[in-house]
């Protein structure tokens, strides 16, 4: 599952550039729907995630995650900014993810 969510990150970056590249506003829709679809799948790979979450180490008080929960973990965060930041985008409130220099 660990390797899901990186190709899932790489298909996201995919569609993020050719965004990028192509000044599109039916592009852009295509791909805030594309991130959000992304998005629901890595939640979903989390929940349904049945491998070792935490590490044997525990230190009083904490948890720390395993090496493969704490990819999937951080990839669902990354694409969940990402996707805030597309619908930033495409409502007009912030132009941070596509400015125009």
């Amino acid at each position: 599952m660990p390797f899901i969510a990186i190709l899932i990150d790489a298909l996201t970056l995919g569609a993020y550039f050719l965004q990028l590249n192509n000044n599109s506003n039916t592009l852009r829709f295509l791909g805030l729907i594309f991130q959000g679809v992304m998005t629901v799948l890595l939640l979903l790979l989390l929940i349904g995630y049945h491998g070792k979450r935490h590490t044997g180490y525990r230190p009083e008080g904490y948890s720390y995650f395993t090496i493969r929960f704490g990819i999937m973990v951080f990839s669902f965060l990354i694409n969940a900014i990402v996707l805030f930041l597309y619908i930033l985008n495409f409502i007009g409130a912030n132009n941070l993810i596509f400015s125009n220099f």
